[in-house]
């Protein structure tokens, strides 16, 4: 695998406020239950995984929108706070701020609400504004709370440039061959790749053959995200697979999200792939055992600390 040189990463996506709820367990249909626990947190997965990356010592910058309003103004502080250049942001007078709503149970399962506000407000006009960032950075990393349209607008840029693309296809939905064509590294967890490929992945054999479906419409690198169980990881020149760390697990909202962010940092300074989902899993198992989504996410040092604490079995 080529490994980047260049350690910009740029991050086009959804920035959120969410309103979390800790729950004994989760209500059904037309039932109210009691929660124990209220708290807000920054999120959106754009958001999140330019928090993570930057937390993580990658050189981070945005671009976004979010509304002229005091969460707008609150989620662009704390990406500041955490080294990321927000200067990509823009502020929208005619929608809200996004905002997710999430409740989470006793074993740490969580469902997510979200009311997407400025997020759909985002165009592939706010692309071109910031086609210098994205044309001269060494990764370009988009999910799917924004326009359709404007990822494909990001990616063509970025593909235009020689600049690769980190595609996590959340939230699930059906992607064109030429979104897929243009990918290098795409991120799924279980549910994904099923809607993706209309496989059912149940472990990673499963995972592997999914994956093929997936290269054979154009994607490099299939980094599949199977929970507790790690990662399955193939492209045209490797196959392994990446066991997961285990951890007492409280809270998976943002877990996706910190693999992502770490994924972007590893292989922007030239890790091999394995190093770089090694880096990943260790960045993401952290987050899990925390409340929140950005307020769950590791910085450099926890992370190197915890891979050196689980040095063995480093290699896939």
């Amino acid at each position: 695998m080529e490994k980047e040189t260049n350690r910009q990463i740029v991050v086009v996506g959804s920035l959120n406020m969410d309103m979390v709820v800790q729950v004994d367990r989760r209500p059904g249909v037309g039932e109210t239950v009691m929660g124990r626990r209220f708290f807000t947190s920054p999120g959106g997965k754009g958001a999140n995984q330019a928090y993570a990356a930057a937390r993580l010592g990658g050189s981070v910058s945005m671009v976004g929108r979010t509304g002229a309003d005091v969460f707008g103004e609150q989620l662009i502080r704390h990406l500041k706070k955490a080294g990321v250049q927000t200067e990509g942001i823009a502020a929208c007078e005619e929608a809200s701020s996004g905002v997710a709503f999430i409740t989470i149970d006793a074993q740490g399962e969580n469902n997510i609400i979200v009311v997407p506000g400025a997020n759909h407000r985002l165009t592939a006009e706010d692309i071109r504004l910031n086609a210098d960032r994205i044309k001269s950075c060494g990764l370009l990393v988009v999910q799917l709370e924004i326009p359709m349209e404007t990822v494909m607008e990001a990616v063509r840029l970025a593909r235009h440039h020689r600049v690769p693309v980190l595609l996590d296809p959340a939230p699930a939905c059906p992607l064109p061959d030429e979104l897929l064509g243009m990918v290098h590294y795409l991120t799924p967890n279980e549910s994904e790749m099923q809607q993706l490929t209309g496989k059912k992945v149940r472990d990673p054999e499963t995972a592997f053959q999914a994956a093929e479906a997936l290269l054979s419409r154009g994607v490099r690198v299939v980094l599949a995200k199977l929970g507790e169980n790690g990662v399955a990881v193939l492209s045209r020149t490797e196959r392994f697979h990446m066991p997961g760390f285990q951890v007492n697990a409280v809270d998976t909202t943002a877990a996706g999200d910190t693999f992502a962010g770490a994924l972007a940092v590893a292989l922007t300074e030239g890790k091999s792939l394995a190093e770089a989902v090694r880096f990943a899993n260790a960045a993401s198992a952290i987050s899990v055992t925390r409340f929140g989504a950005q307020s769950s996410m590791p910085d450099r040092a926890e992370t190197e600390a915890f891979l050196n604490e689980h040095a063995e079995g480093m290699n896939p």
